[in-house]
């Protein structure tokens, strides 16, 4: 495992729970949010979540053969 796997496997994480966290906030308690903020953690957080899918429908299907 090199490096840049390593960084990506602590971080990744920790800012999905930042940012998921500090939308939660935003949702329940009515926070005016930086748009900036928004249209950065939204798109992330869904590129993140995705990859791991299409990832863990790949080894599933080559787990299959």
């Amino acid at each position: 495992m090199n490096i840049a796997e390593v960084f990506k496997s602590v971080t990744r994480p920790a800012v999905t729970v930042i940012f998921a966290a500090t939308i939660a906030q935003v949702v329940t308690q009515r926070i005016d949010a930086p748009q900036w903020f928004l249209g950065l953690a939204i798109p992330v957080i869904l590129w993140w979540f995705g990859e791991r899918t299409v990832g863990h429908v790949k080894d599933k299907s080559k787990d299959e053969r």
